[in-house]
């Protein structure tokens, strides 16, 4: 069974909570989710390579290529407190660098979700994570 990877709410305009995280080293995807279960409740898309990015003929099956980079989490804010933790969980762990904050979105009636773009960027060391607030249209990059 997978996951849904997407929000399909049709014609809704609001914020959400909008985390990407790096891995130190690409993770095999079980090992990546173990990881992101420091924030539960949260849509997740893993991002992989693309198994043929040159278009040329591969011998790689999908199972060969190398593990899950990097993840996106969205999802309502429901806790501020627990997501630090969770932020401060993935930093202590296999997380090279999280990016988090509210985000602007628009979902047309055919559901395709329109992300707004970040009015600023606050860098944070990684052991800041108790700085982060969460204020709409702010990115924090905790490094």
């Amino acid at each position: 069974m997978t996951a849904p990877t997407s929000r399909t709410d049709k014609g809704t305009r609001g914020f959400e909570l909008d985390l990407h995280v790096t891995f130190t080293r690409p993770l095999p995807e079980a090992q990546a989710r173990a990881a992101l279960l420091a924030l539960p409740g949260f849509t997740v898309d893993l991002y992989r390579p693309h198994p043929n990015p040159t278009g040329q003929t591969s011998t790689q099956t999908p199972e060969e290529v190398p593990g899950v980079p990097s993840a996106r989490l969205t999802g309502p804010l429901t806790d501020p407190d627990a997501i630090r933790a969770g932020l401060a969980a993935l930093l202590g762990g296999d997380a090279r660098y999280v990016e988090v904050g509210l985000r602007g979105f628009l979902r047309s009636a055919q559901g395709q979700t329109e992300w707004m773009p970040w009015r600023r960027n606050v860098v944070l060391p990684r052991a800041d994570v108790a700085r982060v607030t969460f204020e709409e249209s702010i990115r924090f990059v905790l490094e």
